[in-house]
C-alpha cells in the first residue's frame, strides 16, 4: 500500500479535524473546528492518503515560527524554525509508515525552502527522537502557596517602578498588546519560541467548555513609566474546602524582558484574594523565581521536556546560532532520515563566536548522531555531557569538550511556549 501526502484547504477542516479527533479524543463540542484552525496557515498543512483513497489516513500542520538560540559571544540570536503541530494518525492507519511519510515530507519541503530548524512538543517521548528529534530544553512547573515570598534586595527599587493591571484577554486590543510584547520578550530570551501574527489574536479567543471551572483568561499587564513591559496569562478556580477559600491560580504564559518585571508580576500573582495555590508552568532550569522563593522544594517544581529540536540542515542551522569559544572541528553526523546531512561537516568558529559549516572530506574529530546537536542546539544538554553518556564519540582526544564549551550557554533556557 502506498501513501500519498495532499496539501488541504480550508474546505478540508471537518475531514481534519475527524482525524485529529480520532486520534487524540477530545470532546469536540469544546473546540469549534472554525476556531481552533482559524490560525492555520494552509499552504503549510497536508493530510495522508492510502492508495488513492478519499479518506485522510493522517493531518500535519506547521507555523512558521523563530527560536531565540544562543549568539555569538553570549549574545542571543532568532533564528527560523518551523513549528510542526496538529500531527495525528487515524487509529485504523497505525504502524503502517503515514507518520514516517509525513515526517519525510516535511523535512523535504523545509529543506527545499531553506528552513534549518524544526521544533515541536511531543505529546508522546517515544516517538519523535526516531525522525531526529532530541530535548533542547526543559520546562519547570511550579505550585506556589498564596502569600509566597520572593526575595530579591537588589531589584526592591526598580520592581517598586512596575504597576500591573489585569484585563480579559479575549479582545483585540489585548490580544495585539500580549503579542508585541511576546516578541520583544522573546528576543531576549534564550530558548523562547516566537509565534506569528496570524497566531495573536486566536490563540486568546476565549473557549468557555475548555476552562473546566475556571474563569475565561485575564492578562495581568506590567508597566513601566507608562509603557507596557511584561505580562502574564492566566484564570483562576473558585475552590472552597469546609467553607475555606482554596481557589487557584494557573499562569499559562509569563513574559517579561527584565528580572524586577517579573518579580511585580509574581508578587502580584501569589496575592489574589480567595486563593490559595499558583501554578506557574513555562519557566527554565535557573529561573529567578525558583531561587527567589529558596529554591526547587519551595517552589514545588516538577519538570518536563519542552521544545524538541531537529536540525533539517546541518550547515544553516550551526552557521545560524553563534559561538562561545573559537573551534575547528569536523563532525561526522549521522542522518538517515535526512540523508543530505550525513556526512562529514567542519565547523569553524573564530574569535568573535561567529562560525561556518561546510562539507569537507577531512578525518572526522567527532561522530554525533543529528540530534545530539539538536539537544546542545540552545546551549542546554552539552555536547560533552551527551559524550559521556556514549551517545557521542570523541574520535579526537578533546573534540567533544572543545565542542561543547563552544556551544554552551548562561543561562539555562526556558520552557517553549505551546503550540
Amino acid at each position: 500500500m502506498t501513501t500519498s501526502i495532499v496539501p488541504l484547504t480550508a474546505a478540508d477542516r471537518q475531514r481534519l479535524f475527524a482525524v485529529d479527533l480520532a486520534a487524540f479524543f477530545f470532546d469536540p463540542s469544546a473546540y469549534p473546528v472554525d476556531v481552533v484552525t482559524g490560525h492555520f496557515d494552509w499552504a503549510r498543512t497536508f493530510g495522508a492518503s492510502r492508495d488513492g483513497s478519499n479518506e485522510l489516513a493522517g493531518i500535519y500542520t506547521s507555523y512558521d515560527m523563530a527560536v531565540t538560540a544562543p549568539g555569538a559571544l553570549g549574545t542571543l540570536t532568532s533564528v527560523p524554525m518551523a513549528g510542526l503541530s496538529w500531527v495525528s494518525v487515524h487509529p485504523d492507519h497505525r504502524r503502517r509508515g503515514v507518520l514516517r511519510d509525513m515526517m519525510t515530507h516535511h523535512f523535504a519541503r523545509m529543506h527545499e525552502q531553506g528552513v534549518a530548524l524544526s521544533g515541536l512538543h511531543a505529546a508522546e517521548v517515544q516517538i519523535y527522537g526516531r525522525f531526529g528529534y532530541a530535548i533542547s530544553s526543559v520546562e519547570l512547573e511550579l505550585e506556589l502557596e498564596r502569600g509566597a515570598v520572593f526575595t530579591a534586595p537588589s531589584l526592591e527599587d526598580a520592581a517598586a517602578r512596575v504597576t500591573t493591571r489585569f484585563v480579559a484577554a479575549d479582545s483585540d486590543d489585548a490580544a495585539q498588546v500580549v503579542h508585541d510584547l511576546h516578541l520583544g520578550c522573546a528576543g531576549q530570551t534564550l530558548g523562547a519560541v516566537s509565534r506569528p501574527q496570524r497566531m495573536a489574536r486566536p490563540f486568546l479567543v476565549d473557549l468557555p467548555l475548555t476552562r473546566q471551572g475556571q474563569e475565561p483568561c485575564q492578562v495581568l499587564m506590567a508597566h513601566l513609566d507608562g509603557q507596557p513591559v511584561g505580562y502574564a496569562l492566566f484564570s483562576r478556580q473558585a475552590k472552597w474546602t469546609n467553607w475555606q477559600a482554596k481557589g487557584t491560580v494557573t499562569v499559562r504564559e509569563l513574559a517579561t524582558a527584565d528580572p524586577a518585571t517579573l518579580l511585580a508580576l509574581a508578587r502580584r500573582l501569589v496575592d489574589f484574594d480567595l486563593t490559595a495555590s499558583v501554578m506557574i508552568g513555562g519557566r527554565g532550569p535557573d529561573d529567578p523565581l525558583v531561587w527567589w522563593t529558596g529554591g526547587p522544594r519551595a517552589a514545588g517544581v516538577k519538570a518536563f521536556d519542552s521544545l524538541w529540536l531537529r536540525l533539517i540542515d546541518v550547515d544553516a542551522a550551526l552557521t545560524a546560532r553563534g559561538y562561545s569559544s573559537p573551534c575547528d572541528l569536523v563532525l561526522d553526523v549521522v542522518d538517515p532520515v535526512c540523508p543530505w546531512n550525513q556526512r562529514a561537516w567542519r565547523l569553524t568558529v573564530d574569535r568573535s563566536g561567529v562560525g561556518s559549516c561546510l562539507p569537507t572530506s577531512r578525518e572526522a574529530d567527532l561522530r554525533l548522531p543529528v540530534q545530539a546537536l539538536g539537544a546542545a542546539y540552545l546551549g542546554s544538554r552539552s555536547i560533552a555531557a551527551q559524550a559521556h553518556q556514549g551517545l557521542v564519540t570523541d574520535l579526537t582526544t578533546g573534540s567533544a569538550l572543545l565542542l561543547s564549551r563552544a556551544m554552551s550557554c548562561d543561562p539555562e533556557p526556558v520552557g517553549a511556549i505551546e503550540f
